[in-house]
């Protein structure tokens, strides 16, 4: 025992106390002093050995300090070792929340067992394996960047030895443009926002300028929803602080239909689908009509469309129209000709948001129920899901003046203790992470037992309100679960069948995903080109009609039709000027010519193939123009909340096999090719090729594959190889 407490005296560095499931068996080591100790082999780490002793105590010391014989007998044990699972590490707050989800997790895991048995499915017994570090880069970055990492990026964390190197690059993505986009893209899709409201000349710029700064300034959820809900006056109103007032797109976009946005309000932001109510009683819920109606009546004071009565009891186009007319006819120009575009460059301005002092809503004229007649007036009045919600602090709205009846609703409403506002972000949110929520479908959370694990739900739901509805904060604590960072469920989940999150499901990429990874293939950073005059719309659309003359509105619309001219003329970058400069291109800080490619308010040039702008799914129209890539691989076209489709088709095939964005890939000036081109040899060629496009390294059968490949087409083998990456079920799917 002498000899055991000297040897640990003389070699200890650091001992740390804890028990060890998986040390060998005990033996006798002895070190270059001859000194010996009893202790079993644990593992090496870098230079140190990690041995316990009976006491079940570790300690860590130099592994030179043993003799060589014990030397090699450590390394060899220490490759008999299976391949030890990656650490997960956070700061204390986030690992305790992020562990208190895996225990309900894995409750709920126990809990499917009895109904997989009676399925005939194997029980689940734990979580799926750690997924490796090249599978966890490429996962997080598609889901918390929306792109793939490029080959600095996939590297740089492959090679990382640190043991919070998961948690830091999931705070360092957090924290990215990149999140920011693929965050905007997500609320696009549900919120249905769009840049045409096909409405005279309203398009939503503004409120997708708003909607981008909310993210980017991380505003909490119960804020951004509540300014969307109260927002009053234009879009492009300048507020104090010299933004524009972009939340009242939100109002604005279902402009004339008060009943269509009400159930699109409750649908999103409280996951109860109501839309079969506004016509009769809900089949396969306890929504009545008369609900409906009351819910409507907290905005039957508010108009999307300003009168005459409101604009100083005057219609302003035909006052206008009446000066501007003779004054196009004198200047010779064809009055004909331009007559619709400037009566809708002024009616534009009448889309506007304004609540008024007596409430218009009234049950329909086909109203068939006995508690009420057709016509009758409809006092507003707040949905409950239980008898307890009576007592519920979010109740506690005023309901009597008719001016400020939309504030009361939105108090309501984004009260952390509304029964639905915090859980059904919170489910909206898991799902983003694991590709099912736990309640399923997410519109829908009307009864919360019957979530596949409700616990969790429950729980999910106060932690947003304890993180305060910060979404960041809440994805920090989802995306280091030990349940999120799993390998994929790739057992086929029939649509309705319940899952259990033992890993994140197998999942396609979305469209927005896709063409943001070909553009991290394409521009190396993809977040350095930003669409470019994003306040000319707002700047040159505004007029006051209770002020503007004839000749003003003659000004301003001619600089409104001369926006696409402006933007038109940044257009003139290609390929061969994507990357330059970037990380992806060997060779540090952005040349002058990268700064030129870069698509700014400033006189960067756009950058263009065939078309098609090569910028991010967020920088481009909302949605995407008919024929784009985004479009065919299923982009929603924001008719419908959530309308987007990851369904395979052929249009998709043929793109993928002989599309445009296809050529873009393999092109001679494509960045994948340029890059590649940095390294000599095959050999090293495939390996970049490799780490470019599917984020890890090839197998040897594949290095194979691809050697007969280039000895039987060359050069153009390599174009060959990349479009064969690029087509494969791999690349397309989040593992």
């Amino acid at each position: 025992m002498k000899a055991t407490k000297s040897m640990l005296a003389g070699l200890l560095i650091a001992g740390l106390g804890g028990i060890s499931a998986q040390a060998a068996e005990t033996r006798t080591w002895t070190d270059v002093e001859g000194r010996q100790v009893s202790a079993a082999f644990v593992k090496l780490e870098g230079d140190l050995i990690v041995l316990e002793t009976e006491e079940k105590l570790q300690h860590r010391f130099p592994l030179t300090r043993l003799s060589a014989e014990d030397q090699a007998i450590a390394k060899a044990a220490q490759a008999a070792l299976p391949p030890e699972a990656p650490q997960m590490m956070a700061n204390a707050t986030v690992a305790q929340a992020s562990a208190k989800i895996d225990q309900l997790v894995a409750a709920g895991l126990m809990k499917a067992n009895p109904a997989r048995q009676t399925a005939g499915k194997p029980p689940i017994t734990n979580f799926n394996p750690m997924a490796n570090d090249e599978q966890f880069v490429r996962r997080v970055y598609l889901d918390i960047a929306g792109r793939i990492p490029n080959y600095e990026e996939a590297s740089a964390f492959i090679k990382d030895g640190s043991p919070q190197k998961r948690s830091n690059l999931i705070n360092m993505l957090l924290e990215s443009d990149g999140y920011k986009a693929h965050m905007f893209n997500y609320f696009a899709e549900m919120l249905r926002i769009k840049d045409n409201f096909e409405q005279d000349n309203v398009r939503g710029t503004p409120y997708i300028n708003w909607f981008k700064d909310q993210i980017a300034k991380n505003e909490k959820w119960d804020k951004v929803v509540y300014q969307m809900v109260t927002a009053t006056g234009k879009m492009w109103d300048k507020k104090e602080d010299g933004t524009y007032n972009g939340a009242a797109g939100y109002l604005l976009r279902d402009a004339g239909m008060p009943l269509d946005n009400l159930a699109n309000t409750l649908t999103v932001f409280l996951g109860t689908d109501v839309a079969c109510a506004q016509c009769h009683d809900h089949p396969f819920a306890d929504w009545t009509q008369k609900q409906f109606y009351e819910m409507a009546s907290f905005f039957g004071a508010t108009t999307t469309r300003l009168n005459a009565k409101d604009l100083n009891g005057t219609n302003p186009r035909d006052r206008l129209m009446a000066d501007i007319e003779p004054m196009i006819e004198k200047s010779g120009q064809d009055i004909r000709r331009l007559r619709n575009g400037i009566q809708n460059y002024i009616s534009a301005n009448q889309s506007a948001i304004k609540d008024r002092d007596m409430n218009g809503m009234k049950l329909p004229h086909d109203y068939q129920y006995k508690d009420g007649k057709p016509g009758d007036p409809v006092a507003p009045k707040f949905v409950t899901w239980s008898p307890q919600d009576k007592n519920n602090p979010a109740y506690k709205q005023k309901k009597n003046d008719e001016e400020k009846l939309r504030t009361s609703f939105a108090n309501w409403m984004t009260h952390p203790e509304n029964p639905r506002f915090a859980m059904t972000i919170a489910n909206r949110m898991w799902k983003r992470a694991f590709g099912s929520g736990v309640n399923e479908p997410v519109t829908n959370i009307d009864d919360i037992e019957q979530a596949s694990n409700p616990e969790l739900l429950k729980h999910l739901a106060q932690e947003m309100k304890r993180v305060q509805f910060d979404l960041k904060e809440f994805m920090r604590i989802v995306y280091n679960t030990r349940a999120y960072q799993s390998e994929a469920t790739t057992e086929n989940i029939a649509l309705g069948e319940v899952y259990y999150f033992q890993g994140p499901m197998l999942r396609r990429m979305t469209a927005e995903q896709a063409w943001d990874s070909y553009m991290t293939l394409v521009l190396g950073q993809p977040d350095a080109y930003k669409a470019p005059l994003q306040d000319l719309y707002a700047r040159s659309i505004d007029l006051d009609l209770t002020k503007v003359d004839a000749k003003t509105v003659l000004i301003k619309y001619d600089a409104f039709r001369r926006m696409q001219e402006k933007e038109n003329a940044l257009m003139g970058g290609g390929l061969d000027m994507a990357g330059e400069g970037s990380m992806m291109m060997e060779g540090g800080s952005k040349s002058a010519a990268a700064e030129k490619t870069t698509a700014t308010d400033g006189p960067g040039k756009i950058l263009a193939y065939e078309g098609m702008r090569l910028m991010r799914s967020s920088e481009i129209q909302q949605p995407a123009p008919g024929g784009h890539f985004l479009i065919d691989f299923g982009q929603s076209p924001r008719n419908i909340i959530d309308g987007s489709s990851r369904i395979g088709n052929v249009p998709q095939v043929l793109m993928m096999m002989n599309g445009k964005a296809q050529k873009m890939l393999t092109s001679s000036d494509s960045l994948v090719l340029r890059t590649m081109n940095k390294v000599t040899g095959p050999s090293e060629k495939v390996e970049r090729m490799f780490m470019t496009i599917m984020n890890r390294r090839p197998t040897l059968q594949e290095k194979e594959i691809a050697k007969r490949a280039l000895s039987a087409s060359g050069e153009d083998g390599y174009g060959n190889m990349i479009w064969a990456l690029i087509n494969t079920r791999e690349f397309m799917f989040i593992q």
